[in-house]
């Protein structure tokens, strides 16, 4: 019985993609953004990083769980996900359903350990969370969506060390979408052939034609974002141009791997470094 338990649990874990971190810390790095971008210094900030580092892995557990849920009969045709645990009907959707739930309130337990207007926002994007998975069904622009989402806790990190949002953290906000888009749709082109084959959409699909163009101004879009937030903290163009400099080159460094037709997974995994670098800009601005 123990062994069965086991063998289930390493399932589950599996399912929601707990073997494999990368979204995780992608949707973590957005809150320490907002965490760091103008911290309470006289508070225990750190203590707010920890509850957002856990919550960021349990909820993009959940996702994973929800989108895998509804895509298991699209899964099951894809090269890329037909191994799934659900694609392989290696779990019941009864114990699925349980995992969700168990990691929503894992979820909720630590978001009750902020304030009310923390909480709102929070909540304020879950109906997204949960129909994310069908947007590819009716939408060539489900990256956007996902945009939405995994960057929303650049806000929502924000307002736990302020009132109100600001114009540079809505900058931020931006930047952090215009990110994800590229990361993802560049992620998306590993799975063109069997998305159409099975009628899914993507903007990979809808760029197929001239993907390094647009690919390339998203990057820019970001870029140029990212360094309009940072000059609304009283830094100097030169100064702001010298802090994201390292950013710029490996935004410039997925293009050119993108362009070349490097490995798609390779780039969207190097993403969660661009991320910490971005964190590691945000925090020492603290002090400059």
């Amino acid at each position: 019985m123990f062994r069965k338990l086991k063998k289930k649990i390493n399932i589950l874990l599996v399912l929601g993609r707990y073997n494999y971190p990368t979204g995780a810390f992608l949707l973590m790095w957005p809150c320490f953004w907002g965490v760091l971008y103008n911290p309470n210094l006289n508070g225990n900030y750190t203590h707010t990083l920890f509850l957002l580092f856990i919550g960021s892995f349990v909820m993009r557990g959940a996702g994973c769980c929800i989108n895998d849920f509804f895509d298991k009969d699209f899964d099951k045709k894809i090269t890329r996900t037909k191994n799934r645990p659900l694609a392989k009907n290696l779990i019941s959707h009864f114990d699925v359903l349980c995992f969700i739930v168990f990691q929503l309130i894992l979820g909720f337990i630590i978001l009750i350990n902020f304030n009310a207007k923390v909480i709102f926002f929070s909540l304020l994007i879950f109906p997204l969370v949960v129909i994310y998975p069908l947007f590819k069904r009716v939408t060539y622009f489900p990256q956007i969506i996902l945009g939405l989402v995994f960057n929303w806790g650049v806000l929502v990190g924000f307002l736990t060390q302020n009132n109100q949002l600001s114009l540079g953290i809505i900058y931020l906000y931006l930047s952090g979408i215009f990110l994800t888009i590229a990361y993802d749709t560049i992620y998306a082109f590993q799975d063109i052939s069997d998305d159409k084959l099975v009628g899914v959409k993507s903007l990979a699909i809808y760029l197929e034609k001239k993907p390094q163009v647009i690919i390339f101004l998203i990057f820019c879009i970001s870029f140029i974002f990212l360094n309009l937030s940072i000059l609304e903290r009283k830094h100097t163009f030169f100064e702001t141009i010298i802090l994201t400099l390292i950013v710029f080159l490996c935004y410039t460094l997925q293009y050119l791997n993108f362009k070349n037709k490097k490995s798609y997974k390779s780039i969207f995994d190097f993403s969660v470094y661009v991320g910490a670098i971005i964190t590691a800009i945000i925090f020492l601005q603290n002090y400059l």
